[in-house]
């Protein structure tokens, strides 16, 4: 029976003796490199432009529509489902031919393989811009997903296309 205490002691100094020539080393360490080695890594960089114009078909009087369309920048991915979604806003001397927001949705996919573009057609030129809100889902690559939203708007009367 008293040989077990013995263990018991010669275990504890054995242990004693790691943890200080542990503490030695790690105290030989700056203190810059231990903290790098509890702080995770940093993270990737990257953003999404959302990016809209009017396109008019048939000249300035005819059928128009707001083309909105997303650039990745960086470490980005655009994320397929939930995809993307335009709303318009809605004022006078614009009549909005959608009611409902336009979105686009690859279910099953993980992320878009192109940047997606949607169109949302509309009549009317005053001048004014025409207002859309977007939202979207986007990844820092191998990091975190975010949602995005924003505006965009685009005049009516210098319209591409």
């Amino acid at each position: 029976m008293p040989r077990r205490p013995l263990r018991a002691a010669a275990f504890s100094a054995l242990a004693g003796a790691t943890l200080l020539a542990t503490g030695a080393a790690a105290a030989a360490e700056p203190l810059a490199t231990l903290l790098g080695k509890l702080a995770p890594p940093a993270a990737p960089r990257g953003s999404v432009d959302v990016v809209g114009w009017v396109e008019r078909n048939g000249g300035g009087g005819g059928e128009a529509e707001l083309v909105v369309t997303f650039v990745p920048k960086g470490a980005v991915k655009l994320v397929a489902d939930p995809g993307v979604t335009v709303t318009p806003v809605q004022r006078d001397g614009i009549a909005w031919r959608v009611t409902a927001p336009v979105s686009r949705i690859d279910a099953g996919e993980d992320y878009f393989g192109e940047p997606p573009t949607l169109r949302v057609p509309f009549a009317g030129a005053d001048g004014k811009p025409v207002e859309a809100a977007v939202e979207y889902a986007y990844c820092l690559v191998d990091y975190q997903c975010l949602f995005g939203e924003t505006r965009v708007s685009a005049a009516t009367d210098a319209p591409r296309g």
